[in-house]
């Protein structure tokens, strides 16, 4: 019995890292998109600044 919960509080350990390494993943995709979205704000504003406003349509 010992050996079993000794297995199985391994694979719970295995399971909990490959959760961390998903979530540092995903933290660095957040990451990424956001730098992003400053560089698009970023060139929204040099395109006003020329007189050449973004219109959003819809």
């Amino acid at each position: 019995m010992s050996r079993k919960l000794s297995a199985l509080s391994f694979q719970l350990s295995a399971i909990s890292f490959q959760l961390s390494a998903i979530s540092f993943q995903l933290s660095a995709i957040s990451y990424q998109l956001s730098a992003i979205s400053y560089q698009l704000s970023a060139i929204s504003y040099q395109l006003s600044a020329k007189g050449q406003p973004l219109r959003a349509e819809g």
